[in-house]
């Protein structure tokens, strides 16, 4: 028995990004009653919404997100809930007392309840995220990807990036802007998390989904 929990956000023209990336904007290239079809062009950056950030993001010279074995986008994924505020951090000593056992090749995703903040002004400027010591404790347990429900793994008020330059550098995938992680009731569950092949790119907007095994209905 298992479901399916969508744990993307919607990409519209009005959503949240990053400081200093454009809206995203969706223009009618074609219209039924003109062309017979429906079609759109669509601009924004790669880095827009539920996203994945491929190692190029921080780094020269290393892999971009069409050069990421494939892989590595379905995974056993470990939820560690840990409710964090304004501008703190999730510390190694957080991890470990969360008593998950992290397996080579995991995905850790962190629940912080920031996904609920949304809509306040201090959702990009003053988020939570992890700790250097933190990167380091996952890098050396040699996880996959490490994913969260803030804007960025990096605490908003960081404005070096350090634990991106850590995970990055070490060619741990980072996921970002999760959502309904809440709906999820199995603390180790399959996670897939599928980029576009963009050639070149720094990182693609995901469709990410748990399929959590507890459950026999499709959410």
């Amino acid at each position: 028995n298992w479901m399916l929990i969508y744990l993307t956000r919607e990409i519209r023209n009005d959503t949240k990004v990053f400081p200093g990336s454009p809206l995203p904007k969706f223009i009618t290239w074609t219209k039924m009653d003109v062309h017979q079809y429906h079609s759109e062009v669509i601009f924004m950056s790669t880095h827009t919404g539920t996203h994945m950030d491929a190692p190029s993001h921080f780094v020269n010279e290393v892999s971009s997100i069409d050069q990421i074995t494939v892989a590595r986008f379905i995974s056993n994924a470990i939820l560690i809930r840990i409710k964090k505020g304004i501008d703190q951090l999730i510390t190694t000593n957080d991890i470990v007392a969360s008593n998950v056992r992290i397996g080579q090749g995991d995905t850790i995703v962190f629940s912080t309840s920031w996904e609920n903040e949304i809509d306040k002004d201090h959702y990009f400027s003053h988020s939570p995220g992890l700790s250097e010591d933190a990167a380091n404790y996952l890098v050396d347990k040699k996880v996959n990807a490490v994913c969260i429900d803030s804007p960025s793994i990096d605490r908003g008020t960081d404005n070096n990036f350090p634990v991106h330059k850590i995970l990055l550098s070490n060619q741990v995938l980072v996921v970002e802007n999760l959502c309904n992680l809440d709906k999820l009731q199995d603390q180790y569950f399959t996670l897939i998390m599928t980029p576009l092949k963009l050639s070149g790119a720094s990182g693609s907007p995901v469709r990410a989904i748990a399929v959590d095994k507890k459950f026999g209905k499709i959410e």
